[in-house]
């Protein structure tokens, strides 16, 4: 499902419990209060070492326009748990069901807490998020996926060495490099350094 400015959150305290305050999406953005994602990484494994689906975020995102990003990733809805919104947002941005994955499905590796803010669309935009990360091995194609096309113009796959390469930053200079046009890769630097510790 496409995003919506009037998707409801809820808000989070300091350890991902709801507060039973629910606010919309646009205002989350704009006021930077703590709420959640899932964050997917689809990993595969090659004769030249692992490799990551990332996508390409559709033009008409609210934050990173056109920028490659995890595999696939959401806002928990109010009343979503992490693991719910993971698989809904894989079956959803990608095409991915729990009967494609490996009998385990998605492995949670971490809980990661990423806050930040940036301009788009001439408006600022605050992120203050609890991000349940998870990862699976799928050894597909790119053309085997199905992405949604409101969210997402491409998906590929990137040597986890390349990627990893390029997030060799701290998220101050990624973000500087993204506003002056220097890198399309969005994925937080310390949450991709994060998971390569579990390749």
């Amino acid at each position: 499902m496409a995003f919506s400015a009037d998707e409801l959150f809820d808000l989070l305290d300091e350890n991902g419990r709801p507060t039973g305050e629910t606010k919309p999406r646009a205002l989350v953005h704009r006021d930077g209060d703590r709420h959640g994602a899932s964050h997917i990484f689809v990993l595969r494994r090659t004769p030249d070492g692992p490799e990551v689906l990332l996508q390409r975020r559709s033009r008409k995102k609210d934050s990173f326009p056109g920028c490659l990003d995890t595999s696939s990733a959401g806002h928990l809805n109010a009343g979503d748990t992490f693991e719910e919104a993971a698989y809904r947002e894989l079956e959803e941005e990608l095409g991915v069901r729990r009967e494609d994955l490996p009998p385990e499905g998605l492995r949670f590796l971490f809980f990661y807490h990423n806050e930040y803010q940036m301009e788009f669309y001439d408006r600022i935009f605050r992120d203050n998020e609890i991000e349940a990360v998870y990862m699976v091995e799928l050894d597909h194609p790119a053309d085997w996926f199905k992405p949604e096309k409101e969210e997402i113009e491409e998906v590929l796959w990137m040597p986890v060495r390349e990627v990893r390469h390029r997030l060799d930053l701290t998220q101050e200079e990624l973000l500087e490099k993204i506003r002056a046009g220097e890198e399309e890769i969005c994925i937080v630097p310390e949450e991709f350094r994060k998971l390569v510790e579990y390749l």
